[in-house]
């Protein structure tokens, strides 16, 4: 008899975003004292002593609520993979006491716990906070691809110690840059700003080099890039660290430029966005991780020839198979499989003719809802057409098309019924999806409309966008195929950088001083028609 646990790929999945939650929690606690060192403490004069405070209280505030969240991230990651290893390798909690990813964490813990107490001390002593930042920035260094590595190790944990500092610098301290201009008076703003801005450039400079020079280590050749999952989740965090960098040159370029006066707002709005896509790189960053190096997987990657086929345009498919012409759910073929005592469990049979133009269907219709609804709220952009407004309502048939078609085993169209079929965890993402895609529709109508008039609801728009693409980053696909693994996150990652486009860019337009928001009001309509674009021409086989 075996068992199969059927959540496995629920604690896989949460693995990777409590990943992800550590990895933000020690940027934003490394960010913020390099920040609160260099920035705050060295005030530009004695008298603004006391105009300063206001920030960096809040700086402080933000800090010790960083190292409560790491250290609760922390204990859940531990907790989980400690489950995993007894209920799958049969160990013993002393067992687990001892490995390396237990000692990390607890080295994380101890020392997050102990920067609260230290960041409440007036005056604040830096020294403390930096030593212990230093050692949860060595723990994250233990569980990393360099420390398991046998060739180049050393080298590579130098490599990866100066990326996670300089990301954590850079992207880390944003939140505390938008806390002090914020509480600070215009022209002390500008000051800590133009101060974070030489402390940027550097992260960026030692970011790009550690990051480059990690990457020849960790592929290969060109095929490791593009024919890798480890490759594509790689060109994803590069692509999202462009869109930074061009944020972070518009932000240093306006410190140049503008006076004090006329900085702040558009500096705390493009800050806001920067922080967003920097959260976004972290996501890929952690799926990054869970992935082994592109280095170490040499058969079954996917070729050019591959990824020609899949990305050619052809003629979309608008014509729906029969339901009952798909393959059996996974599900009852286990069931079926432990009823009769079998050895063994059932061979996963590949995807028919008919699962594959199912899946395409939905794909290229979603695609055409899109675009349809892209190119409406372009148009309405122009104030000529006045039905075009209603765009949004394209979300509610989006949602129950996606509620009903996205996965045929379960209800209402396949055996499973519906609470059965919550712990299968593309199941779950679909509905959230789904519920993420109703919330779009209704919130962003109202608001078009003039019938929600609270200071929040013009904002629900770019979350839900920004909160969509992030799920679609960390995205799992359970394929027993690692080349149809890369072929399907190579269809999905750019949607999902494409949303969270979007969802900055309307953040910009909502957010910005008039004058500045006409670029941003085009951005996100034209990246809901790129997405409409290439899920037109999805393909699976």
């Amino acid at each position: 008899m075996w068992v199969v646990d059927r959540l496995a790929g629920v604690y896989a999945y949460l693995a990777v975003i409590l990943r992800a939650a550590i990895l933000i929690g020690q940027s934003i606690i490394f960010g913020g004292i390099v920040f609160i060192w260099f920035a705050l403490q060295k005030n530009p004069a004695s008298s603004s002593q006391k105009q300063i405070e206001g920030a960096t209280r809040k700086c402080t505030c933000l800090l010790r609520t960083s190292a409560l969240l790491l250290c609760a991230a922390h204990t859940l990651c531990l907790l989980i993979n400690c489950r995993a290893l007894i209920h799958t390798a049969g160990l013993t909690v002393s067992n687990i006491v001892g490995a390396n990813f237990a000692i990390a964490a607890f080295i994380a813990i101890c020392s997050a716990l102990l920067m609260i107490p230290f960041s409440a001390l007036s005056p604040l002593r830096t020294w403390p906070l930096v030593i212990l930042s230093l050692l949860v920035l060595a723990s994250s260094v233990m569980t990393n691809h360099a420390s398991a590595r046998i060739d180049n190790r050393l080298l590579l944990i130098w490599f990866t110690a100066l990326h996670i500092a300089a990301a954590g610098a850079w992207i880390g301290g944003l939140p505390y840059l938008r806390l002090a201009v914020s509480a600070a008076p215009d022209q002390i703003g500008w000051i800590i700003a133009k101060r974070f801005s030489l402390i940027a450039t550097l992260s960026v400079s030692v970011l790009a080099i550690s990051g480059v020079a990690a990457a020849f280590k960790y592929v290969d050749n060109a095929s490791g890039i593009y024919g890798t999952s480890y490759g594509v989740m790689l060109g994803a965090k590069s692509s999202l660290f462009g869109a930074l960098l061009l944020l972070g040159a518009r932000n240093h370029r306006a410190i140049r430029t503008l006076s004090p006066a006329n900085l702040a707002p558009r500096l705390k709005r493009f800050v806001e966005a920067e922080i967003v896509i920097g959260i976004t790189v972290i996501l890929a960053a952690a799926s990054l991780t869970s992935q082994p190096p592109a280095v170490d997987l040499k058969t079954d990657r996917a070729s050019l020839s591959d990824i020609f086929a899949r990305t050619r345009p052809t003629w979309p498919r608008l014509k729906t198979p029969d339901v009952k012409d798909i393959s059996p759910p996974t599900r009852h073929l286990l069931n079926e499989s432990a009823s009769a005592a079998a050895a063994f469990p059932p061979v996963v049979l590949p995807n028919t003719p008919s699962d594959i133009a199912w899946s395409e269907y939905n794909h290229n219709w979603v695609g055409l809802m899109l675009f349809v609804m892209g190119g409406f709220a372009l148009i309405s952009r122009t104030g000529k057409f006045p039905i075009s407004r209603h765009w949004p309502l394209m979300f509610l048939a989006l949602a129950l098309f996606i509620f009903v078609r996205a996965d045929p085993e379960n209800w209402p169209l396949g055996r499973n019924g519906f609470w059965e079929s919550f712990d299968q965890i593309e199941v779950l993402q679909h509905r959230a999806a789904a519920a993420m895609v109703v919330a779009f529709g209704i919130f962003e109508w109202l608001v078009q409309h003039g019938k929600i008039r609270a200071r929040f609801a013009p904002l629900v728009f770019p979350a839900v966008c920004v909160a969509g693409g992030a799920l679609l980053l960390t995205h799992t696909h359970a394929l027993q195929n690692s080349r149809e693994q890369v072929l399907a996150e190579l269809s999905h990652t750019p949607l999902a950088i494409l949303a969270v486009l979007a969802g900055c860019s309307r953040w910009l337009e909502l957010r910005l001083p008039k004058p500045d928001t006409k670029l941003a009001a085009h951005i996100w309509p034209v990246c809901f028609m790129l997405i409409g674009t290439l899920l037109l021409t999805y393909k699976e086989g």
